[in-house]
């Protein structure tokens, strides 16, 4: 089920002695022990996941999972943000739509009444977790993934609806987990909640979600061999950056990102991946700044193929 994580792990690990397989983050020592755990947890899970999001507990998944929604009830025609809430063991992490050099997004699957569809997740700006040759793009602490739902046109106001997802999600600590689980949402809610709570939580998220890029600013990549210079102007030295690629495997993602501020903006200077073999028309990511100043970003890339 994730493989995917594996064989980009794997490629980082070329030098580990045949009958070694890789299953988490780290590929160096915990290695050979993380993927013992890996198959034995797997096993176990089998057990342990048939329960609904509200009896889960730390102690069996790391991770409290459940469906909340900006407002608590419904317009016709209208979009509505429900989200996934992750509220995760300390220490534990789960991943972002490009998860880095190894580790799965999570991955929703809905039960939605007759004529409502969901969109596509708006990804919170990640964090960079790891150390050494392994840096995955991700998340700790309290997590919301948002997702627009369309609610039908012939939507009868007050009439209550009932929201279901599947959600598969890997966690990582020092061992990965695969895990599973369902949720549910009413809306309206059959009984007293803390909607405030719960819209302030879609706000900060929102807050501090990458937004478009601003009309006026430029991006653009220049292609000089081993590295991507990432140029941006917006108008003002920007003294850092850290820039968070779309699609793997077109940085590295352990290397250093060095920063040269200019009048007018920054280039920041990104060493290639290993794993591009074929040249790219665009870089496209998040570019984050600071606090709450993380923009979406598509750079044309000139110069060497």
């Amino acid at each position: 089920m994730y493989s995917a994580c594996w064989q980009r792990t794997l490629k980082r690990a070329g030098r580990l002695p045949a009958g070694y397989n890789v299953c988490g983050r780290d590929i160096h020592m915990v290695a050979f022990a993380r993927c013992f755990s890996f198959r034995l947890t797997l096993w176990l899970l089998g057990l342990a996941f048939t329960t609904a999001a509200a009896a889960q507990s730390f102690t069996v998944t790391h991770a409290k999972v459940s469906l909340i929604a900006e407002k608590n009830s419904l317009q016709a025609g209208q979009i509505t943000w429900v989200g996934v809430l992750f509220d995760l063991e300390k220490g534990w992490h789960i991943y972002w739509v490009n998860s880095g050099d190894s580790g799965e997004r999570p991955k929703i699957q809905w039960q939605l009444p007759p004529g409502f569809q969901a969109k596509e997740i708006r990804w919170p700006t990640p964090v960079r977790l790891g150390a050494g040759t392994v840096i995955d793009y991700g998340y700790e602490g309290l997590v919301l993934l948002p997702v627009p739902i369309q609610v039908p046109a012939d939507y009868k106001a007050g009439k209550p609806v009932m929201l279901s997802a599947d959600i598969r999600y890997l966690i990582c600590r020092e061992v990965c987990i695969p895990a599973k689980t369902q949720a549910s949402l009413a809306i309206p809610p059959t009984s007293a909640g803390s909607q405030a709570e719960d819209s302030e939580l879609f706000r900060s998220t929102f807050e501090n979600s990458p937004k478009a890029w601003p009309t006026g600013w430029k991006a653009q990549v220049s292609d000089n061999g081993g590295f991507f210079l990432l140029s941006l102007d917006t108008g003002a030295s920007e003294p850092k950056a850290t820039f968070f690629p779309l699609e793997e495997e077109q940085i590295d993602n352990s290397a250093a990102q060095s920063v040269a501020p200019y009048p007018r903006g920054m280039v920041i200077k990104l060493k290639k991946s290993d794993q591009l073999l074929k040249p790219i028309s665009a870089l496209k990511g998040v570019v984050v700044f600071g606090a709450g100043r993380a923009f979406e970003v598509t750079a044309p890339v000139s110069g060497k193929k």
